[in-house]
């Protein structure tokens, strides 16, 4: 007999905490991850979080891959990145946005990306993620690069974007224990000062400690605008692609 009563729900709360979900336990590793970075994240370390059990997660992931997995498919959701413009007197600015909200994006979540390489998660596979590389594809197709070349570029603004991400903002964002933050400031930095009894020459290296040291942003600035100028010259107006059916 069929009943009007509506379906039961899960409760969302017990004994005054959240109760757990597949996905909620996938959030947490994220924001895990944005607070404490991916050396420290375990099941355990997760389930202390989340103050509970290690067992209890179990009953939602398969185990610590499994809980790379989902994160990495929630990391690649939340990527909502602004829309390229192709148009020839916005598209350089346009470029220069996504590049930044991309960059953004991945500081809100340091180490994800080479977390998921190193336990060979297959990332890039979310609808999301998906649509928004193939928007950068067609975009850089629109500002006169050829399909090859666009494809190209949609990955180097990528790597571009997690290089910068992974090797300089981390290392301000979250300096190791054995860095001295204010080292990281310095010019030139310490991998690249010889030894002081060293009697090597080093006209220009020498001359850099003179320089102010530039902030991450001015950096992250001066890489794009190597990379916008350099797809500027290598596009050839005219020869847009037609956009596909």
């Amino acid at each position: 007999m069929s009943s009007d009563l509506p379906a039961r729900r899960r409760p969302t709360h017990r004994k005054g905490r959240a109760t757990l979900t597949r996905e909620s336990v996938g959030q947490a590793a994220l924001d895990f991850l944005g607070r404490r970075g991916p050396a420290e994240l375990t099941m355990r370390s997760l389930a202390a979080d989340l103050g509970v059990s290690p067992r209890a997660l179990y009953n939602y992931v398969e185990d610590r891959r499994d809980l790379i997995t989902l994160a990495a498919e929630l990391f690649e959701a939340e990527w909502r990145p602004p829309a390229l413009d192709a148009d020839p007197g916005r598209w350089r600015e346009s470029l220069r946005a996504f590049c930044r909200d991309l960059r953004a994006h991945y500081r809100r979540h340091p180490g994800m990306t080479t977390l998921a390489l190193r336990e060979n998660v297959t990332m890039a596979r979310h609808p999301a993620m998906l649509r928004n590389v193939d928007a950068m594809i067609g975009f850089f197709t629109g500002v006169g690069l050829s399909l090859a070349d666009a494809y190209l570029a949609c990955m180097e603004a990528i790597r571009l974007v997690v290089g910068f991400v992974e090797l300089q903002d981390a290392l301000h964002d979250r300096p190791p224990a054995h860095l001295d933050p204010a080292d990281l400031n310095q010019l030139p930095p310490s991998w690249l000062r010889p030894e002081p009894d060293s009697d090597v020459e080093l006209p220009y290296l020498s001359r850099i400690s003179e320089l102010e040291p530039s902030p991450a942003g001015a950096l992250f600035d001066f890489s794009l605008d190597i990379f916008v100028e350099g797809i500027a010259a290598r596009a050839h107006p005219g020869s847009r692609l037609p956009s596909p059916p």
